[in-house]
C-alpha cells in the first residue's frame, strides 16, 4: 500500500479545496501549507493513520472555523471515512526494532515515532506512556553553544544537558530534573537511550548507540547534564543481534550436550533463574503483503512442501495457517515475489532452515551471467 493514496485523498479532500477557495483568509491558508508540509513527512501508511486518529472533536482553532465557514472539509470531517477506507493498513508503522546504529535519520522521524508531531519540542523524546516507557530519544546536535552537547569520549561517553525551561517570572533558566522529558531518563534508568547526534543543524541525525544515565552534573551557572556512556561498554561484548544471539545460543547448546549430566547438572545448581537481557539491533524486511496473499491463496490451504494440508486454521480468522518461505532469503538479496516465495507449513518451513531444504538456497539463486 503506497502512503501516496493516503496523501492524495487527504490533498483531495481537504487541502486542494482550502487552498483554492477566495472565502478561506491567507493566514489559514499558510496553516494549511504548513499541514501539507507535515503529513509529507510521513513514511508509512499506519503512522500517518495513527496521526489523523488524534481529529476526533470539533476544535476551537482558526483553521477549523476558517474552513468550516467556508463550507469545506476539515480533518475532523473526514476522519471516519479516512480511516475505514484504509483500515487494512493501520499496521503498517514504525517500530522501535527499525532504528538501526549508524543509520541516519530526519528529525520529522523522531517525533513522528514519539507521536509529539512537533520538531520544537525539544531534544528528550520519551517513547511510550510515563511508567511504561520502551525507550527514550535523544537528538544530540554537536556544534557548541552555551550548553554544548558533546562527547566526552567519542561514541561512547556523551555530555547532553537536561530539559530546559525559561521561569516566566524571574527570566531564569531552569533545569528541573522533575520536568517529564528529564523523570523519563533519571527515573526510568532501565530505559534504553537512543542517542541521535549530528554535527550542525543543517545535517541529518545518526544514531550514535543506545545509552544509560550514568548520573547528572550540575554547573556553576546552574546548568545540569546527564553523563550518558553505552549500554555495555564491554568491549568483548558487542551489541548483537538476534541472528548473533541465536547463533550464540546454538553454540552453547552443542558444548552443553558434549558435557556429562553431572557437569551439566553442578552448573544448573548454581545458575540464575532469570535469564538476562540484552537490547538487541534489528534490521527488518518491509514484506509486500499482496505476495503473501498471493501465494495463501495459490497454496488454498496445503502445504507446497509436504503437500499436506495446513496443520490448524488461524485463530483470528479461520483461515489455513501456512506460512510464506522466500527460497532465495530477503537477507540473501532475494526478491519478495510470488515466484520467489512457497506457502509451508511450520515443520516444512524449519526443515528449509535448519534441515535438509527443498529448496537449497544455492540452486535458488539466479545464475550469474558469464563475462
Amino acid at each position: 500500500m503506497s502512503i501516496d493514496a493516503v496523501r492524495a485523498y487527504i490533498t483531495n479532500k481537504v487541502f486542494e479545496p482550502a487552498l483554492a477557495s477566495p472565502a478561506v483568509s491567507d493566514e489559514v491558508k499558510s496553516t494549511v501549507r504548513n499541514s501539507v508540509r507535515w503529513l509529507n513527512q510521513f513514511r508509512r501508511v499506519g503512522d500517518l493513520l495513527h496521526y489523523m486518529d488524534r481529529f476526533r472533536e470539533a476544535p476551537d482553532t482558526p483553521v477549523y472555523t476558517g474552513l468550516k465557514n467556508a463550507g469545506l472539509l476539515t480533518f475532523e470531517d473526514i476522519r471516519d471515512d479516512l480511516l475505514m477506507k484504509f483500515a487494512a493498513f493501520r499496521d503498517e508503522r514504525t517500530i522501535l526494532e527499525d532504528f538501526v546504529v549508524g543509520q541516519e535519520y530526519r528529525s520529522d522521524d523522531l517525533v513522528i515515532f514519539a507521536e509529539i508531531y512537533d520538531n520544537r519540542s525539544g531534544g528528550i523524546l520519551p517513547i511510550g506512556k510515563v511508567g511504561r516507557y520502551k525507550a527514550v530519544f535523544i537528538k544530540a546536535t554537536l556544534n557548541g553553544g552555551k550548553y554544548a552537547n558533546e562527547w566526552l569520549t567519542a561514541g561512547e561517553r556523551l555530555k547532553y544537558f537536561l530539559k530546559s525551561r525559561t521561569n516566566r517570572h524571574s527570566g531564569a533558566i531552569e533545569f528541573k530534573e522533575s520536568y517529564i522529558e528529564n523523570a523519563a531518563i533519571i527515573e526510568y534508568p532501565d530505559t534504553p537511550i537512543y542517542a541521535f547526534t549530528r554535527p550542525d543543524e543543517r545535517s541529518t541525525f545518526t544514531l550514535a548507540g543506545i545509552f544509560r544515565n550514568a548520573g547528572v552534573h550540575t554547573e556553576p551557572d546552574g546548568s545540569k547534564w546527564f553523563d550518558l556512556v553505552l549500554r555495555d561498554q564491554r568491549k568483548n561484548a558487542p551489541a548483537r543481534t538476534e541472528t548473533q544471539l541465536k547463533e550464540d545460543l546454538e553454540q552453547a547448546v552443542r558444548k552443553a550436550r558434549a558435557s556429562s549430566r553431572a557437569e551439566r547438572k553442578a552448573r544448573l545448581d548454581v545458575a540464575p533463574k532469570k535469564p538476562a537481557t540484552v537490547t538487541v539491533l534489528a534490521k527488518a524486511f518491509i514484506r509486500n503483503a499482496d505476495v503473501i496473499a498471493e501465494v495463501l491463496d495459490r497454496a488454498n490451504g496445503t502445504c507446497e512442501g509436504c503437500n499436506e494440508s495446513a496443520p490448524f486454521d488461524r485463530r483470528s480468522d479461520g483461515t489455513p495457517y501456512l506460512e510464506v518461505h522466500h527460497k532465495v532469503p530477503l537477507a540473501a538479496g532475494g526478491d519478495d515475489t510470488v515466484e520467489n516465495a512457497v506457502a509451508l507449513c511450520p515443520n516444512c518451513h524449519r526443515n528449509e532452515h535448519y534441515g535438509a531444504p527443498l529448496w537449497p538456497v544455492e540452486q535458488a539463486m539466479p545464475t550469474k551471467p558469464s563475462s
